[in-house]
């Protein structure tokens, strides 16, 4: 009897085995099975997504919609044929050419060659520094080598190819290339409009050519980071550093009675000082000391920061640009300067080059540093000083234009260097632009050309400060006494403007808090909400609280 239980139990035991042997092959051994007889594949094509148009059958009539798979996607493939083949795509079959199907992610990548849109400067190492060395639009670059781990799998985009030129290896950013040269000579800014003004003096073409052929107007998606909410809807007003720290309690108030959500803060100011200790200005300028004048330590301002931000406010850093007389006085020879060489004094300020790819990446450096305190690097002046035509006519001012680049193209460049730059960070991007330029529909001479500056930041953020328009602009006899009609028009012609982009940078003015009571500035903000737009920044000096409390009933 106890053998005879002993045989039931051992068989009983073997029994369990083979179950589970089976429920094990039908877990493991199914998919091994799937994957012989439907193997991955991977979306392999030129741009960065591919659309693969769907048949089907929308009641009786035959109907048509497009699916978007970005490159490198991974995809099931059903049956292969001999051109097209069967792939499965979340529980969708459909057919996708051969010629768009890998068997790796490498060979999504592997390209021989690249062609630049616009003018674009070489790094000396992936995410390093820029080298002095630049291909031209349409230029071929010889790829070395591409890693797969650069292959954004969300956008479709490569992130950086390794290239040569010259027998020299350099990287450059893959958003900026394209696969043919017919593509990176493709007109994409067909719908930007603009005036020739300009071309009286620089002679015939200058403005298509500065405005149009060397910029870049190639769709742009700019990123949300969900790690870095911006708010729907931002509303700031400028402060100081020191009016941020001396004030706190104050301005941590300031949203209670108003519909202030945001600051902007200055980091960087138009005498070239910076108020936090900066390792940047070590490595870019001969003299730091000049340029270093901390109000708190990195440790500190970090916190004040965060603080505002627990509180509910989005913080902004202004970086004062290509006003810098301590950079241009230490680097000359990257600054504005005469047929000698000698700095030239433009209205009480050293300039540097907007040109000068050492000026960007100082400017770049500082923001880099800035960016993990903030939410948003914010560069103003970021342009050429404004009234040097003569001298540029006679040959008697130099910027040092080695690369032949329009003023257009360098801001742009510079901009979207520094886009790359602080996407790192998730911090976004923005950018301070003159009025007058968005009225003229040219640069003024200046750099400042608001298509081209849009199509790469994240915020753009135009200045048209009430007493800063001459009388009978826009139509408007005394725009200073018509705040309401004057910002109402002035956006409207932003928006026409924007409105010639795909994907432009969100709209984000500045308005005048000076010289103005209560019921102005409230008229401003309404004539910005007239042409359907609700963010705007406040400009009112050092933001001391006297000037803010002033105002403050008008800021809704």
């Amino acid at each position: 009897m106890n053998e005879r239980i002993k045989r039931i139990v051992r068989l009983l035991i073997i029994a369990d085995c083979l179950i589970l042997l089976f429920i094990a092959g039908i877990r493991y051994g199914i998919p091994s099975i799937n994957s012989l007889i439907h193997p991955i594949r991977y979306i392999k094509c030129d741009e960065p997504t591919l659309q693969v148009p769907i048949l089907y059958m929308d009641g009786k009539e035959a109907a048509k919609r497009t699916v978007d798979l970005t490159r490198g996607t991974q995809v099931r493939l059903r049956d292969e044929g001999e051109e097209e083949s069967s792939i499965e795509y979340q529980g969708e079959i459909f057919q996708v050419p051969n010629q768009n199907l890998a068997t790796s992610l490498q060979q999504c990548v592997d390209t021989k060659t690249v062609y630049p849109r616009r003018l674009i400067s070489l790094y000396e190492s992936k995410n390093g520094k820029l080298s002095n060395v630049v291909a031209k639009k349409g230029e071929a670059l010889q790829v070395r080598h591409v890693d797969e781990n650069d292959l954004d799998l969300k956008t479709g985009i490569v992130k950086w190819y390794e290239i040569t030129k010259d027998d020299k290896t350099y990287w450059v950013p893959g958003k900026y290339v394209e696969p043919s040269k017919e593509s990176a000579l493709a007109n994409y800014g067909s719908s930007i409009q603009y005036l020739p003004y300009w071309d009286a003096y620089y002679g015939e073409g200058y403005s298509k050519d500065a405005y149009i052929d060397q910029v870049d107007y190639k769709s742009n998606k700019k990123e949300a980071y969900e790690d870095n909410v911006m708010p729907e809807h931002v509303k700031a007003y400028h402060v100081s550093l020191e009016n941020l720290i001396k004030n706190k309690n104050e301005l941590l108030q300031l949203s209670k009675k108003s519909g202030i959500n945001a600051f902007v803060v200055e980091i960087k100011d138009d005498n070239g000082i910076l108020y936090y200790d900066s390792k940047a200005a070590k490595d870019y300028l001969k003299d730091p000391q000049d340029a270093i004048i901390p109000i708190v330590s990195n440790e500190e301002l970090k916190k004040i920061f965060k603080e505002y931000e627990k509180s509910g406010y989005y913080m902004i850093a202004r970086i004062v640009t290509f006003k810098d007389p301590i950079f241009a006085t230490q680097n000359p020879k990257e600054s504005y300067t005469d047929e000698s060489g000698n700095l030239i004094n433009h209205e009480g300020f050293y300039w540097p080059s907007p040109y000068s790819r050492k000026a960007w990446m100082y400017n770049v450096s500082i923001a880099k540093e800035i960016a993990p305190y903030v939410n948003e690097i914010q560069f103003d002046y970021v342009r050429f000083p404004d009234g040097t035509l003569q001298r540029t006519l006679d040959h008697t001012g130099d910027f040092h234009n080695q690369y032949n680049e329009s003023k257009v193209a360098a801001l742009q460049g510079f901009l979207a260097y520094a886009k790359d730059q602080l996407e790192e960070t998730h911090t976004y991007t923005s950018a301070d632009v003159f009025a007058w330029p968005i009225i003229s529909k040219d640069d003024q001479d200046i750099g400042q050309f608001l298509p081209a500056i849009a199509n790469v930041v994240d915020v753009v953020s135009p200045m048209p400060y009430l007493d800063h328009f001459s009388l009978g602009a826009m139509d408007i006899p005394v725009p200073m006494e018509a705040p309401r009609e004057t910002l109402s028009k002035f956006t409207a012609l932003s928006h026409s403007q924007l409105s010639s982009l795909k994907d432009a940078a969100k709209y984000r003015t500045w308005i005048q808090g000076y010289q103005l009571d209560p019921y102005s500035v409230q008229q401003e903000i309404e004539g910005i909400q007239d042409q359907g737009y609700d963010d705007y920044m406040v400009w009112s000096g050092a933001g001391n609280m006297e000037d803010i409390n002033a105002i403050v009933d008008g800021l809704k």
